[in-house]
C-alpha cells in the first residue's frame, strides 16, 4: 500500500474520557460519540481527496483501533508502542505516535506524511488537497492562533538545501509547536510552507471552541453531525481563523 504516495497520519488517544475539558459541556458519552464523529470526519475527508493513498490512525485504545478498522480498505488501525521514551527507541505520547505513523509510511515507501488531529470538526477533503499540493517539503497549517499546529506535511525522500538527504525530523507537538516546526525544518535545511484554511485552523478543544461550533450551527444528534452543504459553508467561515495567524507562503531556511 503507497510506495510513493501520501499516507494521513490520525492519533487519537482514547474515545473514553476525552476531551476532559468539554466536562461542563457535555456528558461522557455525548464526548465519546463527539470523539467518534469528528474522527470519523477527518479520515472522511483524506479519504474523500482523492490525494492520500492510505490513512493511519495510531492510538494505544482498542476501542480506537476497533473503530478505524470499521472503516473498512485504505484505513490502517496502527497500536501505539506503550513503551516510554528511550525503550526501544521509542517515544510515548502524541509525538511518539507520529512518529510511529511516519514510520509505517516509510516503511511502505510513502512519498510523504500528512499528520491531520483528529479534532478538526471542519476540515474537508479540499483542505487536505490543498496541504497535498504544496510542493515545499514541510507544509505547516496552524491553529487559528497562529501558536499550534492542527496540520502537518512532510515530504520523506526530500533534499535539504545542500542537496542531501535531511535527517530525522523531530517533531514538536504542544503549546508553541508552530514555531518548534518552523525551527525544526530550518535545522534541517528544509523550506517551509504555510497554508491557512479553516478546516485545519479551528480544532474543538474548550467550552469556548465548542460554543463557536454550536453557535455557528453545528448539533450533535446519535453520534452525528446535523447540517446541510449550505450551512457547513457558512460554519467555515464564521468560524474562520481569528486574529493574527502566520502569513500564508513559504519560509525560506535563512542564511548561514
Amino acid at each position: 500500500m503507497t510506495d510513493g504516495g501520501v499516507v494521513a497520519v490520525v492519533p487519537v488517544r482514547a474515545l473514553r474520557g476525552g476531551k476532559t475539558r468539554l466536562a461542563g459541556e457535555l456528558t461522557a458519552e455525548a464526548r465519546e460519540a463527539l470523539t467518534r464523529q469528528m474522527l470519523r470526519s477527518v479520515v472522511g475527508a483524506a479519504r474523500d481527496s482523492g490525494s492520500v493513498d492510505a490513512v493511519v490512525v495510531v492510538s494505544p485504545d482498542p476501542a480506537v483501533l476497533a473503530f478505524a478498522r470499521s472503516f473498512g480498505p485504505g484505513v490502517v488501525a496502527l497500536p501505539q508502542d506503550p513503551l516510554p521514551f528511550g525503550a526501544a527507541g521509542l517515544e510515548a505520547g502524541l509525538n511518539g505516535a507520529v512518529v510511529q505513523g511516519r514510520d509505517w509510511a516509510a516503511g511502505h515507501a510513502a512519498a510523504a506524511l500528512l499528520m491531520l488531529f483528529g479534532d478538526l470538526p471542519l476540515l474537508t477533503a479540499d483542505d487536505v488537497r490543498n496541504l497535498v499540493r504544496r510542493d515545499a517539503p514541510v507544509v505547516l497549517a496552524p491553529d487559528r492562533h497562529g501558536i499550534g499546529t492542527n496540520a502537518l506535511l512532510l515530504r520523506l525522500g526530500a533534499l535539504n538545501g545542500n542537496g542531501a538527504p535531511f535527517g530525522p525530523f523531530r517533531f514538536a507537538f504542544g503549546a508553541g509547536s508552530y514555531a518548534r516546526h518552523v525551527d525544526e525544518a530550518h535545522r534541517l535545511g528544509l523550506e517551509v510552507a504555510t497554508t491557512v484554511m479553516p478546516g485545519t485552523a479551528f480544532d474543538l478543544d474548550t467550552p469556548a471552541d465548542w460554543r463557536r461550533l454550536v453557535g455557528a450551527g453545528w448539533v450533535v444528534g446519535n453520534g452525528d453531525w446535523v447540517m446541510g452543504p449550505g450551512e457547513a459553508a457558512e460554519a467555515r467561515s464564521a468560524l474562520a481563523p481569528s486574529g493574527r495567524p502566520p502569513a500564508r507562503g513559504r519560509h525560506p531556511v535563512p542564511a548561514p
